[in-house]
Formats: structure tokens, C-alpha cells, sequence
């Protein structure tokens, strides 16, 4: 082979491998940029969308008290529990005299007529004051100067600062007429929400000096109003 031929071999297999390495070099770019452009792609679509807050008004409420503020539902209080129990000790005591109206009051309690009906006390942590004929139909629902503490459907108890005070509202009806319904207020002492007219729910004046008494008084109290009871017939 003359020096020529070998010289233009040798140029052809060295240009081989530089146009190899050239091509290897763009796939390499080129597929760098795609996998550049999937993990681009991948952390736009990893992106967690954001919450969208719920218009306000729209907030659950407890039990239809819930307010909203700012959409948040604000919960009304909780009303205190009582537990209307007559202590053992207590007896019944007649209210106008043998054969009238019972009631059980502690031993020691002393019964005496008064302008607003009967009064029934017995120490600084039991007073009662009783109308056996009254016009008011329905229980207070609000008072002056107190907020509501609790409620049943015969009483509602009133909390002014640190003490109570409350009304019980009954309906009796004589064994000798079925047909006589006789309303009859029990009240702790002091109070003036039992002066309502027919028909209107009473709310205690603010000027009305309240009486209070604190919560074990009331459960007792308003369980010895509960037992009042009409005379019987022999």
C-alpha cells in the first residue's frame, strides 16, 4: 500500500469518532432539557391547590345558637344544671291552717300571710313567697339585671353575680272540680317577677331588690314548691 492510501485511511477512521462524539453530545443536551422540562412540570403539578374559605354566614352552629363572626360560629353558653331534690328531712306544713294547702318545708319553717300571699321561711337559706290564686299565665323569659341560668317547663331560674333566685309556675286542679284549673306561683323571696298580668310574661323591674340565695337553696326550694299539693278530700 503506497503512503497515500495509508494516510487517507487513518483520517477517515480518526474524523469517525469525532462526529460520534459530536452526536452523543446533542442526544445528551437534548434529552438533559426534556428531563429538565418532565421535573419542572412534575413539581408545578405537585403544588397543593389552596383551600378556599367558606363565605361568611356559613358556619355551623350549635343547636341554631351559633353566631357567626368574622365565619366563625360562635356558640351561645351552656345553661347550668340543677337538681331539684327534696332533702328527707323535710315535712308537710299546711299553709292557711288545718285543711288547707300543703307543702314540705323544713321543720323549723315558719308560715305567715303577706301582702304578696304567703310567706314560708325558715332560716337566711330558705324563703318562699306563695300566690295560690295568680293571674300570670306563662314563666318570665327574661329579667333585668340577671341573665337566665336555667329552665324547665314549671320553673326558671335567674342568676344575678354570684346568686340566684327563681319562679315556679304551676297549674292545679281540685279533686271536688276537674274542670277548676288554679295557677299558683312559687317564687324565692324577694322577688317580684310572679306580678305579671294575665297573659304577659313578667320581668322583674331593675329597681326590684332582688333576693338571692345560692345554688343548693334554689334545688331545694324549687323541689319543696313542686310538692305543693291542694287539700284533699275525706
Amino acid at each position: 500500500m503506497s503512503p497515500g492510501v495509508f494516510k487517507l485511511s487513518v483520517r477517515r477512521r480518526i474524523a469517525l469518532p469525532s462526529r460520534v462524539v459530536q452526536w452523543s453530545y446533542q442526544c445528551g443536551s437534548r434529552w438533559s432539557s426534556v428531563a429538565l422540562l418532565a421535573i419542572l412540570m412534575g413539581c408545578k403539578g405537585s403544588r397543593s391547590e389552596p383551600q378556599q374559605t367558606p363565605p361568611s354566614g356559613t358556619g355551623n352552629g350549635a343547636a341554631g345558637n351559633g353566631a357567626v363572626s368574622d365565619g366563625v360560629a360562635q356558640l351561645a353558653p351552656e345553661p347550668e344544671r340543677f337538681r331539684f331534690v327534696l332533702p328527707p328531712t323535710y315535712v308537710p306544713k299546711e299553709l292557711r291552717g288545718e285543711g288547707s294547702e300543703t307543702l314540705l318545708v323544713p321543720p323549723e319553717a315558719q308560715v305567715r300571710s303577706s301582702a304578696s300571699g304567703i310567706a314560708v321561711e325558715a332560716g337566711s337559706d330558705f324563703g318562699l313567697e306563695i300566690q295560690l290564686q295568680s293571674t300570670l299565665a306563662a314563666l318570665p323569659v327574661a329579667a333585668r339585671g340577671a341573665q337566665r341560668a336555667a329552665s324547665e317547663k314549671d320553673v326558671v331560674v335567674f342568676k344575678s353575680g354570684a346568686g340566684y333566685w327563681f319562679l315556679v309556675l304551676r297549674e292545679l286542679v281540685p279533686e271536688w272540680d276537674e274542670n277548676e284549673r288554679r295557677r299558683v306561683v312559687c317564687q324565692s323571696a324577694g322577688s317580684s317577677a310572679g306580678s305579671g298580668s294575665a297573659g304577659e310574661p313578667a320581668v322583674a323591674p331593675a329597681e326590684a331588690p332582688q333576693r338571692l340565695f345560692s345554688r343548693a337553696a334554689v334545688e331545694r326550694m324549687v323541689a319543696a314548691c313542686r310538692s305543693l299539693d291542694l287539700p284533699r278530700l275525706e
